[in-house]
């Protein structure tokens, strides 16, 4: 196990710090990926840790010193990158913070404040490491049990910061008693680890919002996928558009009917036939647009958010 004052950069003296209620290394910290100390860097992982310092105090092991802060994001799927275009590039903002011991993955608000859900992996549980990206840089994770993250939409800077930290904090680990073999969720109460599909914690009982639910106001309510799971500014975007578009499928279908007069179609021959496809495919639409809220509620589900 990589000792708290593990050599990081040969020609920094170990400097660390308890200011916030918690050991952190500023010749880390606060230097670049060349050990050269930063003054721009040494504000941001300030500013970072004074809004997670409450979350860190209780998480942090004894003998656990904090190393390094980035701030990046869970990359969302395929679908989501195609369907949502930019806008995916605001889901599931996290803070990840690297220990001598661990990497911590806070979720965070659109302020940087804590969100309530941590996870964690021990450096011996991860099993391959790659640092990719050019103007924005990418974290893929592979622990041993084969399950795999990937943060993107880090710092560049930050992102080779990490490279170095992994080249000295892996090997270090190498030794050490592999225990989740993957990224392990904790209670957000008392940070106990937190079991896979079962939403209540096993020690405090803190109960958590479940699938089922999600899944059930995705079908029901307007952007209610969203809204359960906590993206309220999505949910208000999304409900406009199924309401838009659900009222504009039945339009056409009663068009295709007779029901209606149909509305202008300037450039489309009139016809039920293409009154009809109209419908169809705004319904295709719909269908899709709830698919990818259910989708995007799960996975944040997934990571556990208290039902209250």
């Amino acid at each position: 196990m990589p000792a708290a004052e593990i050599t990081i950069h040969p020609h920094q003296t170990v400097r660390t710090s308890s200011q916030w209620g918690f050991p952190l290394r500023e010749d880390v910290a606060f230097t670049d990926s060349h050990g050269i100390e930063q003054r721009g860097a040494g504000k941001r992982v300030n500013r970072a840790i004074e809004k997670l310092q409450s979350p860190l105090r209780k998480i942090l092991e004894p003998d656990e010193v904090v190393l390094y802060f980035a701030q990046g994001q869970i990359m969302p799927g395929l679908p989501e990158r195609y369907l949502l275009g930019v806008q995916s590039h605001y889901l599931a903002p996290v803070g990840l913070i690297a220990t001598n011991r661990r990497l911590l993955h806070l979720s965070l608000k659109r302020n940087g404040q804590w969100n309530r859900n941590v996870r964690c992996a021990r450096w011996a549980d991860v099993k391959e490491v790659h640092v990719t990206g050019i103007l924005d840089g990418k974290l893929h994770f592979e622990f041993g049990q084969g399950s795999k993250i990937v943060y993107w939409r880090i710092h560049k800077d930050a992102a080779k910061k990490f490279r170095l930290l992994l080249d000295v904090l892996l090997p270090a680990s190498a030794g050490g008693t592999p225990e989740a073999l993957s990224m392990a969720s904790l209670c957000p109460q008392c940070f106990a680890a937190l079991t896979p599909g079962v939403y209540e914690c096993p020690r405090c009982r803190l109960k958590f919002k479940n699938e089922k639910t999600a899944v059930r106001h995705a079908l029901l309510i307007p952007g209610g996928g969203y809204f359960y799971a906590g993206l309220n500014l999505w949910g208000v975007a999304h409900a406009f558009i199924d309401v838009g578009v659900f009222s504009s499928a039945i339009v056409w279908a009663l068009a295709a009917l007779g029901k209606v007069r149909p509305p202008p179609l300037p450039g489309a021959p009139p016809g039920q036939f293409t009154y009809f496809l109209l419908a169809a495919i705004l319904a295709a639409i719909l269908v899709l647009e709830i698919w990818l809220a259910i989708r995007i509620a799960r996975k944040a589900i997934r990571n556990f958010i208290p039902d209250s």
